[in-house]
């Protein structure tokens, strides 16, 4: 014969083993989300290096035209003001005719260019949508 106790015992054994696997499973949820999360990262930092070094040794370099500098302000986690540039140029392929925009990722300084003014970008031969502006 089980006294009441024995199966308050019980219950509360198996309450607490369910509410554990449930935090182990939300934890292994949570790390497995990280590792995805910081593979996808590594993933793309490796392919833009890739690409930088595949255009750096195959790529040909054109000359484009500056056609805006957007200059943004932010703030940064610190509260201190933070200025961020990015620089648009445009090239016509003379063989087809074809116009191509070029856009730079964020500068922190404010670039040697000015509207107007000319810039080399490596562009892969067969796909001028790969490139790297060389500010």
């Amino acid at each position: 014969m089980v006294s009441f106790f024995g199966k308050c015992e019980e219950y509360y054994s198996d309450a607490l083993f369910e509410r554990r696997s449930s935090m182990d499973q939300a934890l292994f949820l949570d790390i497995l989300l990280v590792v995805i999360t910081l593979a996808l990262i590594m993933a793309f930092v490796v392919y833009k290096i890739r690409t930088l070094l595949w255009l750096k040794r195959h790529g040909r370099r054109i000359v484009a035209m500056v056609t805006s500098i957007r200059h943004e302000t932010g703030k940064t986690k610190d509260g201190s003001l933070h200025e961020n540039y990015y620089v648009t140029a445009r090239w016509t392929n003379p063989r087809s005719g074809r116009t191509y925009t070029f856009w730079s990722w964020i500068m922190d300084s404010c670039p040697d260019y000015a509207q107007g003014s000319l810039v080399p970008v490596l562009v892969d031969p067969s796909n001028p949508k790969r490139y790297i502006m060389e500010l």
